[in-house]
């Protein structure tokens, strides 16, 4: 039993020995020394960061068999410099400042300093002051009456040659309108031809009859003035008038008051001084006439 535990002994004690042998020898021991030494020096560089980081790295081949391990080449030490990255600073949120605005000065206007008149040393003699004569009263238009107030009419068209207008106006017969041309001259020498149609106290009435007529391309007009030929009692009387009128190149037309009476009418114009050119005109041929509003 004791030989039996002394041999034992010796066996353990040469398999330590064996062991010991082969770590010393083996390759495992210097990369082992090695990481532990990279570790020191990175957490040495982690603390001081002004100075370089130093990391070793020892290349060896794999040996083919133990025997070998004594004959391999030193280690291939690898220096490479590890600069520690600057920590980011903190991005502060913008914070917006509401400036207040400035108050306006409101200041009160300068009276200019008035200085108290001087004395006049000499007294002017007074002068007679010459008598102011009135102005002459204007020239009023006629008015017709109330019920007879027919302000607006419907603009169906507008050319410069008489027959043309003369066409629109046979052609806008045959639907059942009684249109009638006004001639208007304008500031620059233009003279126009507009054939309008109608005579209606507002002008909703005129755009209700252009609704109903389907005049679409048509134009509501304010036309109060015109030249009144004459009042007749009846159709017949005014016939005379009428055909005279029309032969002379006019185109008459009439309004009937609510007592039946008959107003003969040349021109429908939205100014007055339309009206009375016309009126000269009218004269000059020997036909007296008035400007009224109609």
């Amino acid at each position: 039993m004791k030989r039996k535990s002394v041999f034992v002994s010796i066996a353990v004690i040469l398999i330590l020995m064996a062991a010991y042998i082969i770590w010393h020898y083996s390759p495992l021991r210097h990369l082992t020394q090695s990481g532990s030494g990279s570790e020191q020096t990175l957490t040495a560089t982690a603390k001081n960061s002004s100075r370089p980081v130093i990391v070793t790295k020892k290349i060896l081949p794999e040996p083919k068999n133990s025997q070998q391990t004594e004959d391999l080449p030193r280690p291939l030490v690898v220096l490479k410099k590890i600069r520690p990255e600057k920590p980011l600073e903190p991005v502060q949120p913008q914070v917006e400042v509401e400036i207040p605005a400035v108050a306006e000065k409101k200041t009160a206007p300068i009276t200019p300093a008035v200085s108290p008149p001087a004395t006049i040393a000499r007294q002017q003699p007074a002068t007679a002051e010459k008598p102011v004569e009135p102005p002459p009263p204007a020239k009023k238009v006629a008015v017709l009456q109330p019920d007879a107030y027919h302000p607006y009419s419907i603009m169906l068209s507008s050319c410069r040659l008489p027959q043309s207008a003369r066409k629109i106006v046979l052609d806008y017969q045959k639907t059942g309108l009684r249109p009638y041309i006004v001639k208007v001259k304008f500031k620059n020498g233009d003279e126009w031809l507009r054939v309008l149609a109608g005579h209606y106290q507002t002008r909703r009435e005129a755009i209700q009859v252009k609704k109903d007529q389907q005049l679409s391309s048509a134009i509501v007009k304010r036309t109060p003035y015109t030249n009144l030929i004459g009042t007749y009692a009846s159709l017949d009387k005014m016939q005379a008038d009428l055909q005279q009128i029309k032969k002379m190149g006019y185109s008459p037309y009439f309004i009937k008051t609510p007592a039946g009476q008959l107003k003969l009418l040349v021109g429908a114009f939205v100014t007055e001084a339309g009206a009375q050119n016309q009126q000269a005109e009218l004269q000059a041929r020997g036909i007296q006439n008035t400007t009224v509003i109609r």
